[in-house]
């Protein structure tokens, strides 16, 4: 998306040119689209919690399936990372003719390399059929919730008012869907930034007279995204460096404890060192004076 001259006009991803006017009339309609379906999904989340307290001793309910757990990623053992390696270099010199070295070179290489590919696959496939057991799991979700949303005459009125509630917010929700997926179509924005709040941040800019054309809002974003990368980065950094610093004062302190401890403890040993001798003095002492008598 660039600027054409001094014209404030902003070329789309199919090569149109729009006005500032158009653009930003376009931002508006697709910035309340996708803030009305934040809402009305919220809604929904609430609806179906309450429908779900309300109806939670009602017979004969369906009751919602638990989420499956995603994959955990195991990471290749760190020891056999660094071990193999560093065992094939150390045959290198070792005292084996060229031939044999090479031969262990091969196997060693083929065998780390397919432990390697063996160790991503089985990754890969723990992420796949999670991704499938979630892809049912909401299937059967959606399906429980239409069943236990479906008014009925044995219904209390507080359940029948919420599943209606419930229901006309669903075709609410579909029908904003289904026209914000119209709005996308038009092919205003690239892709990667009709996703979440992003046009919701580019039309800001416009209102605020920052941008002028997409060009300008896009730079803009980039700009900003990065600026709040780098004040994280940078909170993150002094929080570290401020538990580095309290660690260390809790190690000095306990050091500090320590050789005090340390201190005292000689003092007492030297104390009773002194008392043993000087009983030990007294003692020698009687035994000669009973010795001259």
């Amino acid at each position: 998306m660039n600027d054409t001259g001094r014209i404030a006009v902003s070329i789309t991803p199919d090569g149109r040119t729009m006005e500032r006017s158009e653009v930003v009339e376009y931002l508006k309609i697709l910035s309340q689209h996708i803030l009305a379906k934040a809402k009305l999904e919220n809604e929904l989340d609430n609806l179906h919690a309450e429908l779900a307290e309300a109806t939670k001793e009602e017979p004969g309910k369906q009751v919602l399936p638990p989420e499956p757990d995603p994959p955990l990623k195991e990471s290749y053992p760190l020891f056999t990372l660094i071990a193999v390696p560093f065992f094939m270099i150390a045959m290198m010199f070792a005292d084996f003719s060229p031939a044999e070295k090479l031969g262990i070179l091969a196997i060693g290489s083929g065998a780390f390399a397919f432990s390697l590919i063996r160790h991503r696959n089985e990754n890969r496939k723990a992420r796949k059929d999670w991704e499938e057991r979630r892809a049912a799991w909401e299937k059967e979700t959606e399906r429980i919730r239409n069943l236990n949303s479906v008014v009925s005459v044995q219904d209390p009125p507080e359940v029948a008012g919420l599943k209606e509630r419930l229901g006309g917010t669903e075709d609410a929700y579909e029908k904003i869907c289904d026209s914000l997926a119209e709005q996308e179509n038009r092919n205003i924005l690239a892709p990667q930034y009709r996703k979440d709040m992003i046009p919701c941040i580019l039309y800001s800019f416009f209102l605020n007279g920052r941008a002028n054309t997409l060009a300008e809002a896009i730079n803009l974003f980039h700009e900003e995204m990065y600026r709040q990368n780098q004040e994280q980065n940078q909170l993150q950094f002094q929080q570290e460096m401020r538990m580095h610093q309290d660690a260390l004062m809790l190690q000095q302190n306990l050091n500090a404890a320590r050789l005090s401890q340390q201190i005292e403890d000689a003092k007492n040993e030297i104390e009773l060192q002194s008392l043993m001798d000087s009983l030990y003095t007294v003692d020698m002492i009687n035994l000669l004076m009973k010795s001259m008598r």
